[in-house]
């Protein structure tokens, strides 16, 4: 069909300035326009720019001070790896195994996520600035990189760059991506993996990928993906086999080939992820710890937490408030949001001809009742019912497993249907500005459930450390207890002093460490009181791990100067620090 003849425009007629919508259209047109390449970067820049500015600027200003979330253990924890792993493998340490923590008789890490991807790529950043600065730009950089990957996918897909932007965002900020860059879980939040590989199978599928190229690089990203953190690799296979399931069930019998053959180079590249992973998985299969064995499955969705916010983020809406005040712990790695649900749901509907909508929609209802675990709840209190399958999360593989983490998947699923919803031919303005009202509205209602990040104001290391002055103070590999209010702090001092002493206890998971990473024997004195048999344990530890001083922060020392001062104990000030020789 021919396009009419267009007008020859009216030279009388005088010129106007562009109307707002007629510059609303340019830039739609401009960025559209764009290479897929230069389309990636703006949608990275973007991203950065919302994650910078309503969130992360504290940690841009000052990148080496300690401040996210520092009444947790983890942050520490993860700023002690990224400085573990170069120095483990620069001194021909197991990198599985650290004698520097836990002492006298060190931690086996083989089940603890230690980053070892992230932890050697922030290697030089490591080096020239300390391991705080490389988790500062880590937290800075989670969030819209994985939001990027999403949308390279979506831009793959749809190629729409607006309807891409959109769909990075609703994973990039979703809640599973902010539940764990709050706390400070690199290994969690760090998701660009899962929807790079799934670009990489369309781009396979298009035939821009040669079946070899295709093979190597799901190989590399499964093995990085593995390194990066273990439960997400399992989930990950889990979620593959249920794809290709329903994949095979949706297509039309002459795709049914492809998608055999997909599987088949999907599982090569398995059995080469695994050569690569071989020396970690070798080493973890042979050091599992009793705890893990013991493991029930860890936290599953609770159903009413995918529609159900945080109390406070409810819009001034009256039953949605009652709803969240009833729902103790809403959904966090699993809310997605009213708008959210009716988007897909209008998707589904709309677009039921089309196998492609078809298979998502049974991927993202799969997904969901998978992440519900062993047992339905609707809300936080009683179980409905016991599902078929709860059985197999008594398997153990999956005893330590969390249930709702399954939820990442559904969440790049709901991405790929929020691009596919807003790529949908215009047709009307009005359908068109429905279509937008809707996914703006789900992006809303995303980001207005969020907390922000917990940033401390408080002024970063002591001096003890930043000047170096343990080193006229303590010797060499001589063994510290570390005792402060701020989460994991001997773990983030031995880090920062690049493992000049050796740590008694230290916090690497909830399975392992009690007390928040304090010695048991030390951290009794505070809650069972100075008793006799406390006491006398007290003393017995220090001298049978020979302990050569206590260190306890000055500016988050808690009741502990009085308990060790009740002991004959006394502490002197040195640049922030009461250290306790024993």
């Amino acid at each position: 069909m021919r396009a009419p003849a267009q007008s020859s425009p009216d030279r009388s007629a005088p010129a106007r300035a562009p109307r707002g919508a007629d510059r609303a259209r340019r830039l739609i047109a401009l960025a559209q326009g764009a290479s897929p390449a230069v389309q990636g970067l703006i949608a990275l820049l973007c991203y950065l720019v919302i994650w910078v500015c309503t969130q992360t600027l504290p940690l841009l200003a000052h990148p080496g001070r300690p401040q996210l979330f520092q009444a947790s253990m983890d942050p520490n924890f993860y700023v002690w790896c990224l400085r573990w792993w170069p120095y483990a493998l620069t001194h021909g340490l197991n990198p599985l195994y650290s004698a520097s923590i836990g002492a006298p008789h060190g931690f086996d890490l083989a089940w603890v996520t230690t980053i070892p991807p992230l932890a050697l790529l922030m290697a030089p950043v490591t080096a020239l600035a300390g391991p705080v600065v490389s988790f500062s730009l880590l937290v800075i950089a989670a969030i819209p990189v994985s939001g990027w990957a999403a949308f390279v996918l979506c831009r793959r897909l749809t190629g729409r760059f607006w309807a891409s932007l959109a769909g990075g965002a609703v994973y990039g900020f979703s809640a599973y991506e902010m539940n764990h860059i709050v706390s400070g879980q690199l290994n969690l939040a760090v998701s660009l993996l899962l929807p790079l590989m799934a670009y990489l199978v369309v781009r396979w599928r298009d035939g821009d990928t040669g079946s070899r190229a295709f093979v190597a690089l799901m190989a590399l990203a499964l093995a990085l993906q593995c390194y990066l953190f273990l439960e997400t690799f399992a989930e990950l296979t889990v979620a593959l086999v249920l794809a290709f399931a329903a994949g095979l069930a949706v297509a039309r019998r002459p795709d049914r080939a492809w998608i055999a053959r997909l599987g088949g180079l999907v599982g090569i590249a398995y059995v080469i992820s695994l050569v690569l992973a071989a020396p970690y998985l070798a080493y973890a299969l042979t050091h599992t710890p009793a705890a893990f064995s013991r493991s029930p499955a860890g936290p599953s969705l609770k159903l009413a937490g995918l529609v159900v916010p945080w109390p406070g983020h409810t819009f001034g809406l009256g039953w949605l408030a009652s709803a969240a005040a009833d729902l103790p712990g809403p959904g966090l790695d699993g809310y997605i949001g009213v708008p959210l649900v009716i988007l897909a749901v209008a998707l589904a509907v709309a677009g039921w001809s089309r196998r492609f909508v078809r298979f998502l929609a049974v991927a993202i209802v799969v997904l969901i009742v998978v992440s519900l675990g062993p047992t339905l709840h609707v809300d936080a209190w009683t179980p409905v019912a016991h599902l078929p399958w709860g059985g197999l999360w008594n398997l153990p593989i999956a005893r330590s497993a969390y249930p709702a983490r399954f939820m990442v998947f559904a969440q790049l699923v709901l991405a790929v249907m929020t691009a596919l919803w807003l790529a949908k031919p215009r047709g009307s303005w009005w359908t068109w500005g429905l279509r937008w009202a809707l996914a703006v509205l789900a992006l809303a209602a995303i980001t207005a459930n969020t907390p922000p990040l917990d940033l401390t104001d408080q002024s970063g290391l002591p001096g003890y450390i930043t000047t170096g002055a343990y080193r006229s103070d303590l010797s060499p590999g001589e063994t510290l207890v570390v005792i402060s209010e701020r989460g994991n702090t001997g773990m983030l001092w031995q880090a920062s002093t690049d493992f000049y002493t050796r740590l008694a206890g230290g916090y690497i998971n909830q399975a392992v460490s009690n007390h928040g990473g304090i010695p048991d024997p030390v951290a009794e004195l505070a809650i069972g009181g100075l008793t006799k048999p406390n006491v006398r344990r007290f003393r017995a530890y220090l001298a049978n791990a020979r302990i050569g001083a206590i260190l306890v922060e000055a500016n988050e020392a808690g009741p502990w100067p009085g308990i060790f001062g009740q002991l004959g104990l006394r502490g002197q000030d040195v640049d922030g620090v009461l250290v306790y020789r024993t």
